[in-house]
């Protein structure tokens, strides 16, 4: 099974109303439920998105804004 990235998290939270609602409530818990390294998970801990953002290093990906 591959393993699931932030980036592969932040994208199904933008297609996954269910995700989403539960990711309001709850992010990190919805996160690490998600299948996240820890590594990821510090990263919503610590609400570093300037280094998620480095995360979305291919371009032909929409840019999104996170500010939830």
């Amino acid at each position: 099974m591959a393993k699931k990235t932030i980036v592969d998290f932040l994208v199904e939270l933008d297609s996954n109303s269910k995700l989403m609602d539960a990711y309001k409530k709850n992010p990190v818990g919805t996160a690490e439920k998600y299948g996240l390294s820890g590594e990821d998970l510090q990263l919503i801990k610590d609400q570093d998105w300037d280094e998620v953002a480095k995360r979305f290093d291919d371009t032909s990906k929409a840019t999104r804004v996170i500010s939830y």
